[in-house]
């Protein structure tokens, strides 16, 4: 996707959030209005912006909600000055086919890249061959309009997990420009962001835009940084942009001039994340829904689609006694 001038929206090294989807509680429609308004206050906070991933109940939209959403995201972005900001969004489904398809769409309604999950249906037949993931993987990056990043997530792949070797292989096509790493495996990460700053690898892809390797989860952050990865997409961010843009914005500022005062810093912000991060774990989508529709604002977050439940008091719980610091922290900054 290009700008004006024929400038191409990039992602670079950052803190991404992927943002949930709000259902209407009454008709179950995607509520637009909540979407667009969650877009701008998380763009405005400093967070980059991720479509249609687990976070937003993916599998739970028609291709037409998620064109739609797309479109609306860009409209959001644009009437407020935000016409810079890239969209990254979600297009894995069960075939190669269909992925496509759904990518090309995806990018002729504003998506500047996509990130792709392995299908995880037939996982008893290509999990372990790494001929069939590599398969899948390079035609869609031959035939995306748009970069594309792959999703390794085990968990919502039918145990499907990319290890780095694999990694590294499918990190050789131009069109594949980072990964994401729902797996919390650090050396994993480490391995690919090491192989793919060095100096053979830049020379190997002049024209490639820097290589992103980024970490799942916030509550890990400093420590995926200080092992050359390049910040995170982070569900936590629905709930706390401004304190994950904070601490990354602190890590990135100690490995350029470590001191202890800076170390005391970024480590007093991670351990805040990484508490707030494990609650948001713990309560799910619907916890983070209902922490949006109570202490961001009402209707925000919305409710689920079925067949995730709604939220339980126990997760209303959690959300109103273990991250009242975080919300205090988030509204000061």
């Amino acid at each position: 996707m290009t700008l004006s001038g024929g400038t191409r929206r990039t992602f670079s090294p950052g803190v991404y959030c992927p943002l949930i989807t709000p259902f209407n509680e009454v008709t179950g429609d995607v509520d637009l209005e909540a979407f667009k308004t969650q877009i701008v206050r998380l763009a405005k906070a400093g967070i980059g912006l991720v479509l249609h991933g687990t976070n937003g109940e993916a599998g739970h939209l028609s291709n037409e909600e998620r064109i739609i959403m797309v479109e609306a995201a860009r409209e959001a972005l644009d009437d407020n000055d935000l016409n810079d900001v890239p969209l990254l969004v979600g297009t894995g489904l069960g075939s190669a086919r269909e992925t496509i398809a759904l990518t090309k769409l995806v990018a002729k309604a504003g998506a500047d890249a996509v990130i792709v999950i392995p299908p995880g249906y037939f996982a008893f037949a290509i999990g372990k061959d790494s001929n069939a993931i590599k398969d899948f993987f390079f035609q869609i990056f031959e035939a995306s309009p748009v970069p594309v990043m792959i999703y390794n997530f085990p968990a919502a792949a039918a145990g499907i997990d990319l290890n780095s070797d694999l990694l590294i292989e499918l990190s050789e096509h131009p069109n594949n420009f980072g990964v994401k790493l729902t797996c919390a495996g650090i050396g994993k990460g480490h391995r690919v962001a090491q192989y793919t700053a060095s100096e053979s690898y830049i020379a190997r892809h002049p024209f490639k835009q820097q290589y992103l390797v980024l970490p799942g989860f916030s509550d890990y952050l400093f420590s995926a940084m200080a092992a050359k990865q390049n910040g995170c997409i982070t569900g936590t961010g629905n709930v706390f942009p401004k304190l994950i843009v904070a601490l990354f914005k602190a890590a990135t500022e100690f490995f350029k001039n470590p001191t202890a005062e800076g170390y005391a810093k970024v480590t007093e912000l991670q351990s805040i994340v990484t508490e707030a991060d494990w609650i948001i774990v713990k309560v799910g989508i619907s916890g983070t829904k209902y922490a949006l529709n109570q202490y961001i604002q009402p209707k925000l977050g919305g409710v689920t689609r079925t067949p995730l439940p709604p939220v339980t008091e126990e997760s209303k719980r959690m959300v109103d006694e273990c991250l009242a610091e975080a919300f205090s922290i988030e509204k000061s900054l």
